[in-house]
């Protein structure tokens, strides 16, 4: 919705691309909120802390949308990135601690398949209603989904039972082994490439369609592709990484998109966005692993807090820089100039940490 309207209201490629980073980076407040809450009370808590400050958040959006402000809107994500950033290291908290280590690997699938789920269900239903019923009553909609998601978060079960001690986060150690330092760098290395390209997305395609329902097409193929990318992956890539396979699939997410402006046809860039989006959830997929693996129970809230406070630092930055040159250049040449530096980033990145390991 918040994209559509920025689109209604004909907005810079700019303000698309700070949408997007104000609907990351505040999540790095909310992974330091996280990792203190989950030191003092239980997981399922801090589910329902963050759902109610994504609930509250939807006044934003709200009063942007009364006023037709580009400026509100662009800010219409903060509270739900705020509400991500507590939740992240929840989730890898509640899965490593009710999880046997044999059944990591699973784990890491279905956590990344919920996630693109929801994701897909969320702008499923938001393509459906979107432009069909008024946006204060979508924005109502929305408001429902937050209150089911707490009835349900509700009914989660402990973390220990009647007769066991409850079980708390704690920080991460001073000294980490190499293939703990490694997992850390995964998902920041991804962020790196993913960033410019899904802020710039909204300004890329070329189509005859209306602006606004070619970008839900679009941001629909990339949920289907985030939902299916896990899929491809067999056990043993969690099991023995390859920085290869990895820069190879960063490389062909980039590919992918690099190819969407210079397509004039529709169905070939909902084809490009959702092919590049297996790649980068196969990324994805070994990232989370990857954490869950390398780090102890007490210490996996931490790690993952860590590793997402890099994701928003990266993805911000490159973010801005993306829409700056788009301001000047154009999307598609922002999108090279962006892309292929951060591919280039990232490759060393994960070159340097996997000699260390």
């Amino acid at each position: 919705m918040v994209f559509g309207e920025l689109a209604r209201l004909a907005a810079a490629p700019s303000s698309f691309a700070l949408a997007f980073m104000l609907s990351t980076s505040p999540g790095f407040l909310g992974s330091i909120a996280g990792k203190y809450l989950l030191k003092r009370i239980e997981a399922k808590y801090c589910f329902i802390i963050a759902e109610c400050l994504g609930a509250l958040g939807l006044m934003i959006p709200w009063y942007g949308l009364a006023h037709d402000s580009v400026a509100i809107l662009q800010l219409a994500g903060i509270a739900s990135s705020l509400a991500a950033g507590i939740t992240i290291p929840a989730i890898n908290h509640f899965t490593k601690h009710k999880l046997d280590p044999a059944d990591i690997g699973t784990g890491a699938v279905i956590d990344t398949l919920v996630f693109a789920c929801q994701v897909l269900f969320g702008i499923g239903i938001g393509v459906f209603l979107y432009g069909v019923i008024h946006s204060h009553t979508y924005l109502l909609v929305n408001l429902v989904s937050y209150i089911i998601a707490v009835l349900f978060i509700l009914v989660l079960p402990k973390l220990s039972g009647k007769h066991h001690q409850q079980v708390y986060a704690q920080d991460l150690p001073d000294r980490l082994s190499s293939e703990q330092r490694a997992s850390l760098y995964v998902l920041p290395a991804l962020s790196t490439c993913g960033a410019p390209a899904m802020s710039l997305l909204p300004t890329l395609v070329h189509s005859h369609h209306d602006q606004q329902e070619t970008m839900l097409f679009l941001l629909f193929s990339r949920s289907l592709g985030q939902l299916l990318g896990p899929f491809l992956v067999k056990e043993e890539r969690y099991k023995h990484q390859s920085s290869r396979f990895i820069i190879a699939c960063l490389a062909a997410f980039i590919s992918c998109y690099l190819l969407v402006p210079l397509t004039p046809f529709l169905f070939v860039s909902v084809l490009l966005v959702f092919s590049a989006h297996l790649f980068s959830n196969i990324v994805y997929s070994l990232g989370w692993y990857s954490l869950l693996t390398n780090f102890d129970k007490h210490q996996v809230a931490a790690a993952s807090a860590s590793s997402y406070r890099r994701q928003i630092v990266i993805g911000a930055v490159m973010s801005i820089l993306a829409g700056l040159l788009a301001d000047r250049l154009g999307s598609p040449a922002a999108l090279v100039i962006c892309s292929i530096f951060g591919l280039f980033l990232s490759s060393l990145l994960i070159l340097y940490v996997r000699k260390r390991v």
